[in-house]
């Protein structure tokens, strides 16, 4: 059985560098994904042991880059367990030699799942691996600004933010823009603005 699935995900892999550059690609990539969708446990493999050669070689987002998002694409639209665990088994152990692009892609993609728990990724956030931080911080920025986050959630987010840094990635005004954010909601939203009356 094993032996079967092995030689399945090897057929898949063949199938991936033939169609790769080619409109099959894509074809081939939604076939994929109704496979998953069936349950097939040999697609499940081939996603990964593509998300394993993405942790332990991340050139190959410069050599196969089609692979890696692809699958990464994928993954969000399933929006299941099995795909959503496989998307945190990559920010766990993501190498800081990530490229920038694909933190911001990941951040994006993985708003969509349903099934996102933010004591996960506020702990991501606060990681010494800047990858990890720099998707957890981004996820949450892109939850706070889509008001998916609860008072609470967006207050822990908020404090954080004062004092978030990252060497490593491109994170632009994400800091600024969650304490602007925050403050135009819980802290201003009850203030009424002073009439200018000096024209009278």
């Amino acid at each position: 059985m094993v032996q079967k699935i092995e030689s399945t995900v090897d057929e898949y892999l063949n199938k991936l560098e033939e169609a790769e550059g080619s409109f099959d690609f894509q074809v081939l990539l939604e076939d994929f994904k109704e496979k998953a969708m069936g349950d097939e446990t040999a697609v499940w493999f081939l996603f990964k042991n593509i998300i394993k050669e993405s942790i332990e070689q991340p050139e190959v987002f410069e050599t196969k880059p089609s692979y890696i998002v692809g699958v990464f694409y994928i993954l969000s639209d399933l929006d299941n367990e099995k795909s959503y665990s496989l998307i945190k088994w990559f920010v766990q152990n993501c190498s800081e030699k990530t490229p920038h692009g694909v933190i911001e892609l990941l951040s994006s993609l993985i708003t969509s799942f349903t099934i996102l728990e933010f004591k996960e990724f506020i702990t991501f956030a606060r990681a010494s691996n800047q990858a990890q931080s720099a998707i957890g911080f981004m996820t949450l920025y892109n939850l706070f600004l889509e008001d998916r986050l609860t008072k609470d959630q967006a207050t822990v987010l908020y404090n954080h933010s004062k004092t978030y840094t990252n060497t490593r990635y491109h994170i632009g005004e994400a800091p600024g823009l969650i304490q602007e954010h925050y403050k135009d909601i819980y802290v201003n939203s009850g203030k009424t603005k002073k009439i200018d009356l000096d024209f009278i």
